[in-house]
C-alpha cells in the first residue's frame, strides 16, 4: 500500500527510502552523506579513530542500499556526532570529551569551546526531523525507548553484516536525543551479534536507550512534563487489577 515518509520512517519502510534516494540522485545523496561527516575523522581528542568504509564511486544499486543503512560501515561516533546535528539545529560540532578544566577551588582554568565543522541542514528541516524522529519512538518501531515525562526522538537500526564466515551476523542498533523539543543529551546504543529471540533495534536496543535516557534526565534534573499519552498510559497501568 501507500505510505507517507513519514509514515515510513515509523516503520522503517525500505522501498521508500530507495525511492527518496532516487529522487534525490546520487551526486545530490551523497553530498549529504558526505556533509554529515560519515566520509571524514571526527577529530575527537582521542587516539585511533577508525576510518569509515563507504562508496567511493557508487552506482545507483549502492546508493539504494546505502538509503536504509546497509552496505557501508562508518564508526559510531561518526553517527551520533551526525544525530548532535540533526538535534541542535542542523549544524555539525566537533566531538570533544572535556568541556572544561577546573581548580582544586573549583575555579574554571580552562574552556573547550564548542567548535562548528559547517551546517548540514536547515534549522526548518532539523526541527521537521526533530518532530519525525519523536513520532519513531512514540508512534513506530522505536515504542520500547518510550520514557514517560520525556519526549524521546530517535531511530532503530538493524543491519546484516558482509562478513562471510559469519552469516546471519546481526547489528542492532538505537540512536536517540532527548528531550526532543529541548535536546540535551544524545546515545546511542550498538549490540553485535545479539544472540536471543530478536537482532532487531526496536525490540533489543530501545529498551537499553530507554533506561539510559530515564537515567541521565533524571540524574540531570530535567523536569518531566507529561502529555496526554503519558497521562492516559498512566491512568491505564493504575486501573488494571492485580493478578495472583
Amino acid at each position: 500500500g501507500d505510505e507517507t515518509f513519514t509514515e515510513s520512517v515509523y516503520n522503517s519502510c525500505n522501498p521508500v527510502f530507495v525511492k527518496v534516494s532516487q529522487n534525490l540522485g546520487i551526486q545530490r545523496f551523497y553530498s549529504y552523506v558526505r556533509a554529515f561527516g560519515f566520509y571524514d575523522l571526527t577529530g575527537i581528542q582521542l587516539p585511533g579513530e577508525a576510518e569509515s568504509i563507504i562508496h567511493k564511486d557508487p552506482k545507483e544499486i549502492d546508493m539504494a542500499t546505502a538509503s536504509f543503512g546497509q552496505r557501508f560501515q562508518i564508526t559510531p561516533i561518526q553517527l551520533i556526532t551526525a544525530y548532535a546535528a540533526i538535534a541542535n539545529g542542523g549544524n555539525l560540532i566537533k566531538p570533544r570529551i572535556v568541556k572544561e578544566l577546573r581548580d582544586s577551588e573549583g575555579n574554571i582554568v580552562k574552556t573547550f569551546e564548542t567548535e562548528v565543522v559547517r551546517q548540514v541542514i536547515s534549522t526548518e528541516t532539523s526541527e521537521t526531523l526533530r518532530k519525525i524522529l519523536e513520532g519513531v519512538v512514540s508512534d513506530g518501531t522505536g515504542r520500547n525507548a518510550y520514557v514517560k515525562g520525556y519526549r524521546v526522538a530517535g531511530k532503530t537500526g538493524t543491519s546484516e553484516t558482509t562478513d562471510s564466515k559469519k552469516t546471519g551476523r546481526y547489528i542492532a542498533s538505537f540512536s536517540a536525543f532527548a528531550p526532543a523539543d529541548n535536546p540535551v543529551i544524545n546515545v546511542l546504543v550498538v549490540l553485535d551479534h545479539p544472540s536471543g529471540y530478536s537482532h532487531t533495534g526496536g525490540l533489543i536496543a530501545a529498551p537499553v536507550a530507554q533506561r539510559l535516557i530515564e537515567d541521565v534526565l533524571n540524574y540531570m534534573g530535567v523536569e518531566k512534563r507529561y502529555t496526554e499519552k503519558d497521562k492516559e498510559t498512566i491512568k491505564v497501568s493504575v486501573n488494571v487489577p492485580e493478578v495472583r
